[in-house]
């Protein structure tokens, strides 16, 4: 494979297996279906994918990140209430997995999903925040 049909394998890899595993988000919890947006350089290179999962009725935003620059941090699980702020330094940090510790299947994605519902249902579910 070359270096891009690995890069767009692993994109594709991340948007069906994220949103297979956070559809608790929707299914139990309310949040719309999740919106797909991506960042790309301008020759054309993608840079970051991500989902955003909003729940108005509890003020909850999830956004799951999956950056492919060698300077970003990778996969991430943001929380945010956006009422108060949309703002980087107001979210909480829930996941993350480092570029470099990640495999082109993410098999990561499925424990992200089980710990977010697992130790942060409170804050998902609209009953607390951080």
């Amino acid at each position: 494979m070359t270096p891009g049909e690995i890069h767009e394998l692993k994109r594709q890899n991340f948007i069906e297996n994220a949103t297979r595993y956070f559809c608790f988000l929707c299914t139990e919890l309310g949040y719309a279906e999740p919106v797909h947006s991506f960042s790309q350089q301008q020759n054309g290179t993608i840079i970051l994918d991500k989902l955003e999962y909003d729940n108005k009725q509890i003020d909850r935003l999830v956004v799951i990140y999956n950056a492919y620059h060698p300077v970003d941090y990778g996969f991430e699980v943001q929380f945010y209430r956006p009422t108060m702020s949309l703002e980087h330094s107001d979210r909480v940090m829930a996941y993350w997995v480092l570029k470099e510790d990640q495999d082109i299947e993410q098999t990561y994605l499925e424990k992200a999903a089980e710990t977010i519902k697992a130790k942060f249902y409170h804050v998902i579910s609209g009953k607390k925040w951080e």
